[in-house]
């Protein structure tokens, strides 16, 4: 899956990949994602509660928002099932109006910084107009929103479908929930991946860095919850904002893994190429492209 191109050693990619995610100072453009990725989230979880409950029973929305906690840390899964219920129970037609558009066009905010952040990874300056690269973010955030509704309908009809079956069809069954979720969401990072950044290319359902990418991500989200819950002592420091301080973290860590996703990428089409991503020119300048405040519209 993963193999450095024309000969190059697993070593030198390596060597690529370490320098390229400090030079590209990976971890401060992580947080400003994790800025945008806030703002953008709680109108996020508007429109897709909107959604999911024009599919989805209080009670589904409920096992929806178990299958989180399966993954998040309990502090970020409570904050944004608060959110959800809220939401749920608050619900109008008027959100399906002009609440609606406005869920939609502030969520798109979120994309926007993503897609600025992946085009200083590919060291490249976004030329596509604004309509489109807004209309892009609007869209991917469409395709977000039903894959989590689709990720969501896997989750609950899992319980089910075992229940119905029983035995060993029934593990197997539960047991393949958590790899068919991980395929989907390497799936939409892999086309999060393709679209986002202004580089042309063809297109790959599954990539290296995506497969990876999710691989790290979840590993990386049960280890920090398991730090949180039997080490970290977040509430003690921060007070009643210690939970809010948990998502943060949490968000950043997945910020900075989608991104060493698309960078494991970049590497591996520069190596390909025959060139050192670690001295393509004005690769500093522009990979900071992703703290400029353009995101914030």
């Amino acid at each position: 899956m993963l193999a450095p191109a024309n000969g190059v050693t697993w070593k030198e990619f390596f060597l690529a990949l370490k320098g390229r995610f400090s030079k590209d100072k990976l971890m401060d453009v992580a947080g400003s994602v994790t800025f945008f990725g806030v703002l953008a989230l709680f109108p996020f979880l508007l429109f897709l509660v909107t959604l999911a409950g024009l599919v989805l029973q209080p009670q589904q929305i409920e096992q929806f928002i178990r299958e989180i906690g399966n993954v998040a840390p309990a502090d970020a899964t409570r904050i944004i099932a608060q959110q959800i219920r809220d939401i749920h129970k608050s619900q109008s037609v008027g959100l399906l109006t002009l609440g609606f558009v406005g869920a939609i066009w502030s969520a798109s905010g979120g994309v926007v910084s993503l897609m600025d952040a992946l085009n200083g990874l590919h060291h490249v300056e976004d030329r596509r107009p604004f309509w489109k690269t807004r209309g892009l973010a609007i869209l991917t955030t469409l395709g977000a929103s039903a894959a989590i509704l689709v990720a969501a309908l896997v989750g609950v009809a899992a319980g089910p479908i075992a229940h119905a079956f029983g035995g060993p069809v029934a593990r197997i069954v539960l047991w393949l929930r958590l790899p068919v979720a991980g395929l989907l969401i390497a799936l939409v990072w892999a086309v999060l991946y393709q679209i986002l950044p202004d580089v042309p290319r063809r297109f790959r359902f599954l990539t290296p860095g995506s497969v990876v990418a999710v691989a790290i991500w979840l590993i990386a989200s049960w280890g920090f919850s398991f730090y949180v819950l039997h080490f970290g002592e977040y509430n003690k420091t921060y007070g009643a904002i210690g939970g809010a301080i948990v998502m943060l973290m949490w968000m950043w860590i997945s910020a900075m893994v989608l991104l060493a996703g698309a960078l494991i990428n970049a590497v591996l089409e520069d190596l390909s190429r025959g060139r050192t991503p670690a001295k393509t020119p004005a690769g500093r300048a522009i990979g900071l492209a992703a703290l400029q405040p353009r995101s914030a519209s």
